[in-house]
């Protein structure tokens, strides 16, 4: 009975610490200051809306969307930015805080997936995290 008991709260934990989307309509705005490269319209680019999941896992941390290795923004929970970036197909990737002190500042190796941007197209990402994963970048 123990084992059955312990069993169901591990779950119940585990399944706690697993992000949640966040409609991008209800996520709020990442602050100018925390927006690092990217931020202003062209029209030669695409727009891209990235917008990071709700939930406790890494909630006390910025996390940072590395594009082409130049990081982008600084992202709370439940926030979006938007970018303008060339058309192709590029390297992109979740990152610690690149500000971040102590935990926050911590950096394993980010997992590095290429994204799809088209010009004309939604081009709409959310930053996932689960457990037992890294942070990433998913297309919506």
């Amino acid at each position: 009975m123990k084992k059955q008991i312990l069993l169901v709260v591990t779950a119940t934990v585990l399944a706690g610490c697993a992000t949640a989307p966040v409609d991008s309509g209800r996520a709020k705005e990442v602050p100018p200051d925390r927006i690092l490269a990217y931020g202003t319209p062209n029209p030669d680019y695409a727009k891209v809306e990235i917008v990071r999941d709700a939930g406790f896992l890494g909630s006390g941390c910025y996390l940072g969307v590395m594009y082409r290795q130049t990081v982008l923004a600084r992202f709370a929970p439940s926030e979006k930015a938007v970018f303008y970036l060339p058309e192709g197909e590029w390297p992109m990737a979740v990152t610690k805080d690149p500000d971040g002190r102590m935990l926050c500042g911590m950096n394993e190796a980010p997992a590095v997936e290429r994204q799809k941007i088209v010009k004309g197209q939604e081009n709409l990402f959310r930053i996932s995290s689960g457990p037992y994963r890294r942070p990433r970048l998913l297309p919506q």
